[in-house]
């Protein structure tokens, strides 16, 4: 059976849509999660805004791939890095903080989606090896500075007593 990289991709933007609401409601929601560990001030309002640029920012990705193909590859394809490597984060926060992380438990969507992208790329050789290492260490890279600016952003906009 043969499957379109860009079905996988918009995979990646259902998954995400789920996640969202995954850590919007369940055990009390990422932004409390935030709160309690990480930085006070963290709201609904930078969730929401984070999570919408970053939603239309993937879609923008999948849509100039669909349009463009070839190298445009890396643009969504670092964006599924992104959501292995997020996925990851949770699991690790949930083993560190000994709580659920919100976002956990869609979080293996994002790694079979990757598997899948591994496994039909091993078929049919449309990803290069310089495109997957490229797209995954701009992923690993939009990960840490998402999770390090929530520490940055808690030194440098933390309400003061």
């Amino acid at each position: 059976m043969r499957i379109s990289l860009s079905f996988l991709f918009w995979g990646y933007a259902i998954a995400y849509s789920i996640h969202i609401v995954e850590e919007s409601s369940l055990a009390g929601g990422f932004v409390n999660m935030v709160k309690e560990n990480i930085w006070a001030d963290y709201d609904m309002k930078n969730f929401f805004w984070f999570n919408t640029f970053l939603y239309l920012t993937n879609i923008t990705g999948i849509i100039l791939y669909d349009v463009y193909g070839g190298s445009w590859i890396v643009f969504p394809l670092s964006l599924a890095w992104m959501f292995v490597t997020n996925g990851i984060w949770h699991l690790i926060g949930s083993i560190i903080t000994k709580k659920y992380s919100p976002g956990l438990v869609t979080s293996p969507i994002y790694w079979i989606l990757m598997y899948m992208i591994i496994r039909y790329n091993k078929v049919n050789a449309i990803i290069s090896n310089s495109q997957m290492i490229i797209s995954f260490i701009f992923g690993l890279s939009i990960t840490i500075l998402m999770i390090g600016s929530l520490f940055v952003a808690k030194k440098l906009f933390a309400t003061k007593d």
